[in-house]
């Protein structure tokens, strides 16, 4: 993970603990229609944030990537509700479910530089959010007015702390950015592969999944994870790649065939690097496999 990365998981860690505190503390205050607005809003924006953040990280395994981030979200609002009742738990448990889902196919179909933006204001709603605490909490105790001027503090305190807070992350983003840039003018790659999990369950004679969409010139590892009984393997014609190992590359194709075989129960890889853009069929050679529908689409933009 890139250091921008690991400062959003860490703001997402550290909203989460102080919502379940906060909801612990203030429950007495809160209305029940407040209580389940707050655990809808805590569930929804924790759900979508962490999607985004883990879809992209995880990009080609969407399964992988919406388990974990449903599971953050609807446990987040679930532990957030548990304070206030049955009610605001279930909404709080279904918003961060939704939230987790519709985050990691956000993150599954844009690219690195698009998911930080997202992210960046995904991140911001989060935070936010936390303040429905202190406002939720003052309007029932409140109602004749606020009786003590310096009650207007606690917003430009906290506007001004979360401003600062957000920015830095935000300069992280660009710094990472910066170094990405650097890195491609003066032609080093990343030490990362994107690496690409292609299933096959028990005689379903199908890719999962079957649109794989990688980028022209940058390390991609593609690994066959045969779960059936029979053996599979992927083959494309007529592609141009540098196959590697390890990262370093041991020969240069032509137009070549691509070819990864699994045997049952099995799972293999292949990394390599397309050099040239274009949109590629690749299918199941067992005799039988790919009449029977077990085929699929590489783009390389």
């Amino acid at each position: 993970m890139s250091l921008f990365q690991h400062f959003v998981l860490t703001t997402i860690s550290l909203s989460i603990l102080l919502a379940i505190c906060l909801a612990y503390k203030l429950r007495k205050r809160f209305t029940a229609m407040h209580a389940m607005v707050v655990t809808m809003v805590i569930g929804m924006n924790i759900g979508l944030t962490s999607g985004v953040l883990i879809g992209s990280f995880y990009q080609g395994n969407l399964y992988y990537s919406t388990i974990i981030s449903i599971a953050i979200g609807s446990l987040t609002g679930l532990a957030c509700g548990i304070s206030f009742g049955l009610l605001p738990s279930l909404e709080g448990f279904m918003s961060g479910l939704m939230g987790g889902m519709m985050g990691a196919m956000l993150g599954e179909m844009v690219t690195p530089e698009e998911s930080a933006t997202i992210t960046n204001i995904l991140l911001a709603l989060t935070t936010s959010s936390l303040l429905l605490f202190q406002v939720f909490s003052s309007s029932k105790e409140n109602k004749d007015g606020i009786k003590n001027k310096k009650w207007f503090y606690r917003p430009i305190v906290t506007f001004v702390f979360l401003l600062s807070f957000l920015l830095l992350g935000n300069q992280l983003d660009k710094n990472l950015a910066n170094d990405t840039e650097y890195n491609n003018m003066h032609g080093h790659q990343p030490d990362l592969a994107q690496h690409i999990n292609v299933n096959v369950t028990p005689s379903s004679y199908a890719y999962t999944p079957s649109n794989i969409t990688v980028k022209e010139g940058q390390l991609t590892t593609i690994t066959l994870n045969n779960d059936d009984l029979i053996e599979h393997d992927i083959e494309i014609k007529e592609i141009v790649f540098e196959e590697s190992d390890s990262g370093q590359t041991k020969h240069i194709h032509g137009q070549a065939d691509f070819h990864l075989h699994a045997s049952a129960k099995s799972e293999a890889e292949f990394t390599f690097m397309p050099l040239k853009a274009g949109i590629y069929e690749f299918y199941c050679t067992i005799p039988g496999h790919q009449e029977s529908g077990m085929t699929g689409t590489l783009v390389v933009t």
